[in-house]
């Protein structure tokens, strides 16, 4: 008896031991064929799996979607819908440079949510609560820039391909360990998979890598850098009288955000003696 114990342990060891191989090579194969590129401004090395039309076409469903679902609260006249336009079109003439293929397009929607976002393949959506708290064209422009950067870094893209792989690990080992089914759906959610596009929540370093790449594209449109600073210094003081703005909260911050973005004003302001909004 005791030795049938041994064996089923034996069998059940290999079978996990064989499932986590098969889980690494797998993996490991489909990362290597992924599209290996580098994310504009800072040079890091992505892998993604979706090409820019498929990015695009996967924006514009999201995007259709918001429209139709708050065709009342779009603004499409007055200083708040003119300011917004004005300031999207110079970020998005920059950052044109860097995905010449996207079709970019900003909307104004009439919520007290102080939240702005920019979807894959160059859809933006800015809610008019956001508005009260940017200080003027260029801390919109922090902004558009941060959200237009997730877009052009390709942010997304990058997301979807690690959910992608996990869930094919998860499959590979829920198969191979015999999970049942409420396991599996706990090793999913243990490695992170799941989400829709516009719930995706961006990783720390991609946070902090939008706010690199935004504050060059502020600069590049012609906009002072340092008001990214005063901008960020104005969530934090709204942050701590305890009306946490809903820009923030999508955005993990930490208490060296300003102080990174400070060590990229030099940079930025060389930026800003090349300007680029053609």
């Amino acid at each position: 008896m005791a030795s049938f114990g041994k064996g089923v342990f034996s069998l059940l060891a290999w079978r996990t031991v064989i499932a986590v191989i098969l889980a690494v090579v797998v993996v490991g194969v489909l990362f290597l064929r992924a599209h290996r590129q580098t994310t504009p401004v800072t040079h890091r090395t992505q892998r993604v799996g979706l090409t820019d039309a498929e990015q695009m076409q996967l924006g514009s469903k999201e995007y259709a979607k918001t429209i139709n679902e708050n065709r009342a609260r779009i603004v499409s006249t007055g200083p708040k819908y003119d300011q917004v336009q004005r300031v999207a079109r110079r970020i998005e003439a920059v950052a044109r440079h860097d995905k010449p293929a996207f079709v970019w397009r900003v909307t104004l929607l009439r919520k007290n949510e102080a939240n702005a976002y920019c979807l894959p393949g160059g859809k933006i959506v800015v809610y008019t609560g956001i508005l009260p708290l940017i200080g003027g064209d260029a801390g919109l422009a922090t902004v558009l820039g941060h959200e237009v950067a997730h877009a052009t870094a390709e942010h997304a893209a990058e997301r979807i391909e690690r959910e992608h792989l996990t869930e094919v690990a998860a499959t590979i080992l829920a198969g191979g360990v015999a999970f049942t089914p409420h396991q599996y759906f706990q090793l999913r959610a243990l490695l992170g998979a799941g989400g829709a596009v516009k719930s995706l929540q961006f990783s720390r370093e991609q946070e902090s890598e939008a706010d690199h790449i935004g504050l060059i594209y502020l600069a590049r449109a012609g906009y002072d850098p340092h008001a990214a600073v005063s901008f960020w210094q104005r969530m934090r003081r709204a942050s701590g009288q305890g009306g946490l703005p809903e820009f923030v909260s999508y955005h993990p911050s930490d208490e060296h955000r300003i102080e990174r973005i400070k060590g990229w004003i030099p940079e930025a302001e060389r930026a800003r003696k090349t300007v680029r909004t053609d």
